[in-house]
């Protein structure tokens, strides 16, 4: 069976000065360094994905936002600002995002890949052709090569076969930790086919590795308010979610969903200047400036934290201003 097309790419090249592209820097202007690191997540995303589109439908958002480590809020607002700029585009009914440019910079790639697949074909159409003017009298004409590779495939299942996968074990375990998530009633083939994939990319080739790797993984999720359902809209993560594809888990483990990451990364740059930040506030990479929204205002180090988004800093009277 030939080998389905890639729509998606590995890696995009980041241009030297893009932050300095007008769109980029008006972006950067509004919503700071925030804006900009958003903006390169989204592009790494999109590179990432089928058709270079993002699906941007609510619960997707959500993840996304998460993975982000922004609120839906602010991801919403630098979306609909970066299409209002056309650095992005949104289908009509608002699913789907995209980059009109990015795309076309993958064209060519795409272009390519169509044309190799296409001399595959070729190729092995030709070769299938050579391959039965082998055989004589309804008797396929056996040679050294094809014993090789008869002994090959042998040896490939022998090593499928050799880890005995705990799957029912791993079931139990889901049920057993995140006893407030849906739970598993049985494990299917298709399954099956996914807990071997994704145990292969956490280098468990053991049953007892096996179960060790998925019990950190199902112990962090179980500790998640997000993937346990503290959403807006009550999304929660799903046994099937966690074994869909090779991202999924690695943020979780990663710690992309813990409860504390946000105020992690505000403890840090906070300790960095010895700042008590407060909503919205942030420490400028590079200057160590102390600022907060479009950065205008700079915030003396020792003031107190910002009580609300609603608080503007007054120089004059060195206080926050509720405005």
């Amino acid at each position: 069976m030939a080998r389905p097309n890639k729509n998606n790419a590995e890696y995009f090249s980041h241009d030297a000065d893009m932050r300095n592209d007008v769109k980029v820097k008006a972006l950067r202007r509004r919503f700071s360094h925030t804006g900009y690191a958003v903006w390169n997540y989204i592009l790494e995303t999109l590179t990432d994905t089928e058709n270079f589109e993002i699906d941007f439908r609510e619960v997707n958002k959500e993840l996304l936002a998460a993975d982000y480590d922004v609120s839906v809020q602010e991801l919403d607002d630098i979306v609909e600002y970066a299409c209002r700029i056309d650095l992005l585009q949104l289908t009509e009914d608002g699913s789907v995002l995209f980059s009109a440019a990015h795309k076309r910079r993958f064209s060519q790639l795409l272009e390519r890949r169509a044309k190799l697949s296409e001399a595959g074909k070729k190729g092995m159409a030709k070769r299938w052709s050579s391959s039965n003017s082998d055989i004589t009298d309804d008797k396929e004409v056996i040679t050294s090569d094809s014993k090789v590779k008869e002994s090959k495939a042998k040896e490939s299942k022998v090593k499928q076969t050799e880890i005995k996968y705990p799957y029912q074990d791993i079931a139990d375990l889901w049920n057993s930790i995140c006893s407030t998530l849906p739970k598993i009633k049985s494990i299917n083939d298709n399954r099956r086919q996914k807990i071997r994939l994704r145990l292969a990319e956490m280098s468990a080739d053991t049953p007892t590795a096996c179960i060790d790797r998925l019990k950190e993984l199902f112990e962090r999720i179980a500790a998640s308010d997000f993937l346990c359902g503290s959403s807006a809209n009550g999304w929660t993560a799903t046994f099937d979610w966690v074994f869909e594809n090779g991202k999924n888990w690695v943020k979780i483990i990663e710690g992309n969903y813990d409860n504390d990451r946000g105020s992690r990364s505000a403890a840090l740059r906070a300790s960095q200047t010895g700042a008590n930040l407060g909503v919205g506030e942030y420490i400028e990479q590079g200057t160590g400036r102390r600022t907060y929204g479009s950065g205008r205002a700079t915030i003396p180090a020792d003031a107190p934290a910002r009580p609300s988004d609603r608080h503007s800093w007054d120089a004059a009277s060195k206080t926050w201003i509720l405005i």
